[in-house]
């Protein structure tokens, strides 16, 4: 059953910026969790663990990027969480456990 037409968006760059905000933003947010995990447990656990935990985390906000109804509410959010997960990346000391 097709979509109601009513409820599909016409602009071609709404459509794009939604696109690149789901995946690129997913992706950054993505990277960006698994990093802060990864300097606080060992690297040999993080790094089998976050091969399969990463295309999960990232395709699930892939998907939560078309859920708000204005596409910069998406794009302000997915920016807004990239943005506080890298200043606690880069300022908070990391506890590095030995291998």
């Amino acid at each position: 059953m097709p979509a109601n037409s009513k409820y599909l968006t016409t602009s071609r760059a709404q459509r794009l910026l939604r696109l690149l905000t789901g995946f690129v933003g997913g992706y950054a947010i993505t990277t960006l969790v698994h990093l802060l995990a990864a300097s606080y447990v060992s690297k040999s656990i993080a790094l089998i663990t976050f091969t399969f935990s990463g295309f999960i985390l990232w395709a699930v906000l892939f998907i939560t990027a078309y859920i708000p109804k204005k596409t910069w509410h998406a794009l302000v959010i997915y920016t807004g969480i990239s943005v506080i997960l890298g200043m606690v990346l880069f300022c908070v000391p990391a506890n590095q456990p030995t291998l």
